[in-house]
């Protein structure tokens, strides 16, 4: 099932989800990500991986995870399909980073509220309410320490 020009339902969502919950997983998953994917694909008019379990890849946790999900923090926007962690093929996340603090105003127009600073290997992106006009930089523990 198709969610924009350039990706599918099953790239946004855990296995188990998708199993469980088919099509209906939509039910659980905020437009504005598809949004969000498709504009950073357009972007940068190359390939972008959210999960790729359905073609055999390792990532399954990359968009909508399980409640019961140990990964990131326990109150993760990933678990209220709020956010996802691209991976844009041959583009260093950083570049990525910085592109999207450079033109948020692309990017806000896609939804974008949210990044984590300087992640290494991936880059978190979501749509939380943050009664901001401004992007919302969440620290990490790969944040520069002041």
């Amino acid at each position: 099932m198709n969610v924009a020009k350039d990706f599918t339902l099953a790239e946004f969502v855990h296995p188990e989800i998708l199993d469980r919950w088919g099509a209906k997983s939509l039910w659980f998953i905020d437009p504005k990500i598809f949004t969000m994917a498709q504009a950073l694909r357009d972007r940068f008019n190359r390939p972008v991986t959210i999960n790729n379990w359905i073609t055999g890849g390792a990532y399954i946790d990359s968009g909508l995870r399980q409640l019961s999900c140990q990964i990131g923090a326990p109150l993760s926007q990933h678990k209220y399909g709020r956010a996802i962690d691209p991976k844009v093929k041959g583009i260093d996340p950083l570049e990525v980073q910085e592109d999207i603090r450079n033109f948020f105003y692309y990017y806000q127009n896609a939804g974008l509220t949210t990044i984590e600073d300087a992640t290494p290997t991936w880059t978190h992106m979501d749509c939380r309410n943050t009664n901001s006009n401004n992007l919302f930089i969440v620290q990490t523990k790969y944040s520069k320490k002041s």
